[in-house]
């Protein structure tokens, strides 16, 4: 059996960051819902660290550890990447994480990214709507086009990545990435959640793609439905 996550971590800030500012615990050992298949995620704020990576993966005591590091004088752009992104994975480790080691001047940072997250995601603006309604259009096409199976998952696993995001961002709520993505899901509305499972489960077991092809259409219902002809993409 593994040694205990806090412990470990309390372990590696103070024998390699023993001067940070703020060292916090996240993900699901923070939570207190690892298993035996969990990782450490740690971000510290550290200004005499001077590695030239943000992101590094050591192994230690038998966890793989995933180590984000900030600085005092730059952790601002780190935090505007994750808002306009909508997927403001820094400040959620920072918040919903245990505090291994802080100063004054760390918790400033911590302060920082709750108000981020209290604030929000940043509105969708009309563009923002129009490419979003234009992808999940074209995978739907795609869905409805295809009789090989695999090529059948492959689509669908894009088109539910979409719907969830599109979903939740323009009901001005945050993103996030693999399952994270699912539970926000989950969490903002449920029911939504629960036709994706059952929608998922008709598509995976018995090749039916008419369900997640429905909850497409009603995702997309209150934004105007799909959409390809007229669409103008800003970016070329």
């Amino acid at each position: 059996m593994r040694n205990e996550p806090k412990a470990v971590a309390e372990r590696l800030v103070l024998s390699q960051y023993p001067n940070c500012l703020l060292a916090v615990l996240g993900g699901s050992a923070g939570r207190g819902e690892h298993n035996e298949y969990s990782d450490l995620d740690i971000v510290i704020v550290d200004d005499l660290v001077t590695e030239s990576y943000a992101r590094k993966t050591i192994a230690v005591e038998d966890w793989i550890v995933e180590l984000f590091f900030l600085n005092s004088a730059g952790y601002e752009d780190m935090f505007d990447a994750g808002v306009q992104s909508g997927n403001p994975t820094l400040q959620r480790i920072l918040t919903e994480g245990i505090i291994i080691a802080s100063t004054p001047e760390g918790l400033k940072v911590r302060e920082a990214a709750q108000s981020d997250l209290e604030y929000g995601p940043m509105p969708f603006s009309s563009y923002d709507l129009d490419v979003s309604r234009y992808a999940i259009t074209e995978y739907m096409m795609d869905l409805r086009s295809l009789t090989r199976p695999v090529e059948i998952w492959f689509t669908a696993q894009k088109l539910t990545i979409l719907l969830c995001e599109f979903h939740l961002r323009v009901r001005q709520h945050w993103i996030g990435e693999g399952k994270t993505l699912f539970r926000l899901l989950e969490r903002h509305d449920p029911e939504t959640a629960e036709r994706m499972d059952q929608a998922l489960t008709f598509l995976y077991v018995d090749n039916d793609k008419e369900p997640i092809l429905q909850l497409s259409e009603h995702i997309l219902a209150p934004y105007g439905g799909p959409f390809l002809k007229g669409f103008e993409d800003q970016g070329f």
